[in-house]
């Protein structure tokens, strides 16, 4: 008797393979999001000009020094990876079952508490994310608020929230149908954003990694066979009177998907640079561009994401999917040392993902989720009190300031040392 997942058992090597681009899809998407600090909301020339050499985080990279990346330390991640991680915490949980209301719930504590199982502050919420879970009915009915919240800005909001943590789900959906897969990426991704754009996305990224992991996508063809069957999918769907017509816009659409170069994308647009078909649009890209280097071409991920995030803009967000596709496309082992050695709590990511590949049916084992206090709602740390929070608040405050003044400290030092060099050259020379 065949099951969903019967191909795992041909050989082998058909399971360590797929182990390994599930390993690569959890831990390229991470290392994406941590390289994309770098370059975070700066445009193009400033990447380039404030790293001038590639970058890396074992030895780290030193950021540029701004208030944004103050926030940071090399090798960490943001948002992005938290929130995909609360999704695969919540599944491992439940023993393999995906609860969108368990999601929603442990997201709106994230909003406040952070990351509490590794004690991760809150870092990068957006503004779409946090209008929605502070709409009252959240947590019984999250669909119903992201919806409002996609009324209330005429329906123009789509920006990429939902797809930067989509990936775990192109796992979660392995031994289902690709239409199941596109049913789940639209369920989990109108969590928070309920634009037909968004949801079109969540389903490409979903099913594109479902379809790399079970042998399916093999191709440039596969995946744009995935593209065309999702927006299909997303324009059948019911939508309400409020959805403008056509549901999905069929230029604007291809424009993104079928991309051929990263300057197309003008990803460092300050007032565009959140819209979700320019992550999804860079992801494609990068993925097909792996698909057609030769298997001997070992530094293909690096090199793809490291041109990603020094086109600037959202960096992080768009390296984390595109992290995630080419992550699959080449396996973990594929990965670059010094970024996968660098990243910050590397042994932890790898025993979840473990999991994860046990909770899937990719290997077997005697993890059960729910008896792990990794997973449970507080991280196994408790919940954080109002005066707690005031004191982490304060802390992370001191931080920051401290930073700023190194920096500046610096700075001066370094200027007045030029001016030294200065005098002393000009008495030299008389």
């Amino acid at each position: 008797m065949t099951t969903p997942l019967s191909y795992l058992s041909l050989h082998p090597f058909v399971r360590s393979t797929v182990l390994d681009k599930l390993r690569g899809t959890i831990i390229g998407s991470a290392l994406g999001d941590a390289i994309g600090i770098y370059t975070e909301f700066l445009s193009a020339e400033q990447s380039l000009s404030s790293y001038p050499h590639p970058i890396t985080l074992l030895p780290p990279t030193p950021f540029r020094g701004d208030t944004h990346r103050d926030k940071f330390t090399p090798g960490s991640w943001t948002d992005d990876t938290d929130h995909s991680l609360l999704l695969l915490l919540s599944y491992l949980h439940h023993n393999g079952v995906l609860s969108p209301l368990d999601f929603a719930a442990r997201l709106k504590s994230w909003c406040s508490q952070g990351l509490r199982v590794l004690d991760r502050l809150p870092l990068g919420l957006g503004r779409t994310v946090k209008t929605v879970v502070d709409n009252p009915v959240f947590l019984a009915d999250p669909t119903q608020a992201a919806k409002r919240n996609w009324i209330n800005s005429r329906c123009e909001n789509a920006a990429n929230g939902s797809l930067m943590r989509t990936h775990v789900l192109g796992v979660i959906t392995l031994s289902m149908t690709k239409e199941e897969a596109f049913g789940i990426a639209m369920e989990v991704g109108q969590v928070t954003h309920f634009d037909p754009r968004c949801v079109v996305a969540c389903c490409i990224v979903t099913a594109v990694l479902r379809g790399m992991l079970r042998g399916e996508v093999v191709g440039e063809k596969d995946v744009d066979e995935i593209v065309e069957d999702a927006y299909t999918w997303v324009c059948e769907r019911e939508w309400g009177e409020e959805t403008k017509i056509p549901v999905l816009d069929r230029g604007e659409f291809e424009k993104y998907v079928y991309a051929t170069e990263i300057k197309e994308l003008q990803l460092d647009d300050a007032r565009t640079m959140g819209y979700v078909y320019k992550a999804l649009g860079a992801a494609l890209l990068l993925l097909r561009r792996a698909m057609r280097a030769p298997s001997s071409d070992t530094g293909v991920f690096k090199r793809l994401i490291q041109e990603l995030v020094m086109a600037g803009g959202d960096a992080d967000t768009n390296a984390c999917v595109a992290g995630a596709l080419v992550g699959c496309w080449v396996g973990f082992t594929a990965l670059p040392t010094e970024w996968r050695e660098g990243i910050q709590h590397r042994e932890w990511l790898l025993e979840k993902t473990e999991g994860l590949a046990e909770a899937v049916g990719v290997v077997k084992g005697g993890y059960r989720g729910s008896e792990d206090p990794d997973t449970a709602f507080d991280g196994g740390k408790g919940i954080l009190g109002e005066e707690e929070l005031r004191e982490r608040g304060d802390w992370f405050l001191n931080e920051i300031l401290k930073r700023m003044k190194e920096r500046e400290d610096g700075k001066k030092a370094e200027e007045d040392g030029k001016a030294g060099s200065g005098r002393w050259g000009k008495w030299i020379g008389r």
